[in-house]
């Protein structure tokens, strides 16, 4: 499994995660998709942890 395909499983497996805490932050169901679509494409180019590869658990 190369680093895209396993960063992909692992955004997917922490979707709902992720879309209620920007619910819970913006409000709108609209800014919500935009932010995580935002966060799906930052996210890769973001600088890693030694902790974790995820950039969203810290």
């Amino acid at each position: 499994m190369d680093d895209q395909q396993w960063f992909a499983e692992q955004f997917a497996q922490h979707r709902p995660r992720l879309r209620s805490v920007a619910y819970r932050l913006l409000g709108s169901p609209t800014e919500v998709d935009d932010a995580l679509q935002e966060a799906w494409l930052r996210a890769p180019r973001a600088p890693t942890r030694p902790r974790s590869r995820i950039p969203w658990r810290g």
